[in-house]
């Protein structure tokens, strides 16, 4: 009996008793389901840092696109804008516009080329407070050093120009090419890079076409065109025109013809065997009775209000009494399309325009011109113009004057009309400005 016992108590001490069973069971099975939600954690854990990743890229990527639409848009206003520095900041003792350092316009054809093609020719690094930090330099672009680091983004634009491959078909079209990326790096945003697949920066490239929107769409062949009357005075008026596809011929207006006798008659110059008094036009249907908007129509080919809201069109405040002052100095600062309201009032001796850059003014109402003056280019005056020189010095303007209204004159001006000056405005000044469609990503 001791013996059955004792083994009794034996079995009892060494046999597992079923709880003990059970919590054994219930920790493999929470063990498993550790591991199952850590597996679970990990893969969704995974899956954020791929969105991450992803919104990263689309960030970045929208980022480039923005920033090469705005080299697309910085790039046209300073096509349309005034003489430059290295720096692209606007400077009247810049040596150019940046029109005239990156194109080459033929003025003959206005066909557009690059100066320095294929290579970029400008660009742009965003510099946190500084804002656009740019360079346009008159040679190849230098390569871009990278900022010093920020807490910011800092991206970047590069721009280049290519020629339209059928130029013949677009005259005064020219695509404009830019290239936006995120970093700020020059050799960074090279795609080619291994820096720049490494890094996953973003960059976009955006492609516009562009066309030149001529300053005089029909140039006038005559060195003056008057809507109305024109009183001669007593020394007459020198017009002078020696231009074979103009026909040499000197004056258009909508008025009976003055009568050109002994001096006045001698300060005519047409084609060689031709007299003046038989190169000119009187009674022209298209100025009789014709308002100043429908004169200017004829010539520029837009409204009054169009061409004096388009993007190169400079507004110019003139003082009381003499404005030359005010015009040479816009003129050298860059300015080449040039509108006056009101009355226009120039009373000193000055020098505006050149044949190889001329000026276009245009003065919505009278115009009064007094004293000697060189000017090159083509005046129009909304109104009745009167130009008088008492003095012994020349007052002349090469290219065109027109006159929507009547005109005086007095003691010695001189008209000289140039082909090449017309040239030059109707191919080679004006505004640039997107072409609908022309747009690439």
């Amino acid at each position: 009996m001791s013996t059955l016992t004792s083994i009794a108590a034996t079995r009892a001490a060494t046999t597992p008793t079923r709880a003990s069973q059970g919590g054994a069971a219930t920790l493999v099975v929470v063990m498993v389901l550790f591991l199952i939600m850590a597996m679970m954690a990990a893969f969704g854990s995974r899956n954020l840092i791929f969105e991450q990743r992803v919104a990263s890229n689309y960030y970045r990527a929208g980022v480039a696109l923005e920033v090469a639409e705005a080299g697309i848009e910085w790039g046209l206003a300073q096509l349309n804008g005034l003489n430059i520095d290295t720096a692209c900041v606007p400077n009247g003792a810049g040596p150019n516009n940046f029109r005239r350092r990156y194109l080459k316009i033929d003025p003959a054809n206005r066909n557009i080329t690059p100066v320095n093609p294929p290579t970029a020719s400008t660009d742009c690094v965003r510099n946190g407070a500084l804002g656009w930090v740019c360079q346009c330099p008159t040679g190849p672009l230098p390569a871009r050093l990278p900022l010093p680091s920020e807490n910011q983004m800092q991206p970047r634009f590069a721009l280049t120009f290519k020629a339209i491959a059928t130029p013949v078909d677009r005259p005064g079209v020219i695509r404009l090419y830019s290239e936006g990326c995120t970093d700020s790096g020059t050799a960074n945003c090279d795609i080619k890079s291994q820096f720049a697949r490494d890094a996953s920066l973003g960059m976009s490239n955006v492609t516009a076409d562009i066309a030149l929107v001529s300053a005089l769409k029909t140039p006038p062949i005559t060195p003056l065109v008057v809507s109305g009357s024109l009183d001669l005075g007593p020394n007459g008026i020198g017009l002078h025109n020696s231009e074979p596809r103009s026909s040499g011929l000197l004056l258009t207006t909508g008025a009976a013809l003055p009568t050109f006798t002994g001096t006045a008659a001698d300060r005519l110059e047409s084609l060689p065997g031709t007299p003046g008094t038989q190169a000119m036009l009187g009674n022209d249907p298209g100025l009789t009775n014709a308002a100043g908007a429908q004169v200017f129509k004829q010539y520029f080919g837009m409204s009054l209000a169009s061409y004096r809201d388009q993007p190169a069109m400079r507004m110019i405040t003139c003082p009381q009494g003499d404005c030359g002052a005010v015009l040479l100095a816009a003129y050298n600062s860059g300015v080449r399309l040039a509108w006056v309201d009101g009355p226009l009032t120039i009373t000193s001796n000055i020098t505006l325009g050149a044949a190889t850059s001329p000026m276009v003014i245009v003065a919505n109402g009278a115009v009064t011109l007094n004293g000697p003056m060189q000017l090159t280019g083509l005046l129009f005056s909304n109104g009745n113009l009167v130009w008088d020189n008492g003095s012994a010095m020349p007052a002349l303007l090469t290219g065109a004057l027109i006159v929507a209204g009547q005109m005086a004159v007095s003691g010695t001006v001189d008209l000289w009309y140039r082909a090449a000056v017309m040239d030059e405005l109707s191919n080679r000044a004006g505004s640039f400005v997107r072409i609908p469609g022309g747009w690439w990503n």
